[in-house]
């Protein structure tokens, strides 16, 4: 048992550390924390292996031009997927870093900046032969709403790092 448990603590400080002072829902959120981290770091090694495969398909089998504009593109939307998956999962590991001192689960903040990553991403993707005026209107209107409330919670001081 002393084994395993000094096993769980070196892999995985963030969960261990203060476990005897957690009341019973500060140790479920870590649990839950844990079992989120390991499925989406899981779906980001999955990703990884789809992103390689593919980009060499596109760029050695089907494609007689690598510097086509959709290839970019295609790329790219495989790449920011795989970094804001990424971004999640890190804010998922801060928040059990920084449980004790802050409190809380997934701050606010973070979850504006994965939402404004996801929102960029979508315009640098988009299909400019198919774009509708009034979806990049509401595209346009989405980051500036995410930017502006971006911007309070900095000048509200939410920002407690």
């Amino acid at each position: 048992m002393s084994e395993q448990k000094n096993w769980l603590q070196r892999n995985f400080p963030e969960v261990c550390s203060g476990w005897s002072e957690l009341s019973h829902y500060r140790r479920f959120e870590r649990l839950i924390s844990l079992i989120l981290t390991v499925a989406i770091g899981l779906l980001i090694l999955i990703a990884i292996f789809y992103l390689i495969s593919n980009v060499f398909t596109l760029l050695f089998i089907q494609t007689r031009d690598p510097f086509s504009f959709r290839l970019f593109q295609a790329v790219f939307d495989m790449v920011l997927t795989i970094l804001i998956a990424m971004e999640f999962n890190n804010s998922i590991v801060r928040t059990m870093e920084e449980e004790g001192r802050l409190g809380g689960f997934i701050h606010v903040e973070v979850v504006v900046l994965i939402a404004i990553m996801a929102v960029v991403r979508k315009f640098m993707v988009m299909d400019v032969e198919k774009l509708d005026p009034m979806h990049l209107l509401g595209l346009g209107g989405a980051i500036l709403a995410l930017g502006a409330t971006y911007w309070l919670l900095k000048q509200a001081g939410c920002d407690k790092s």
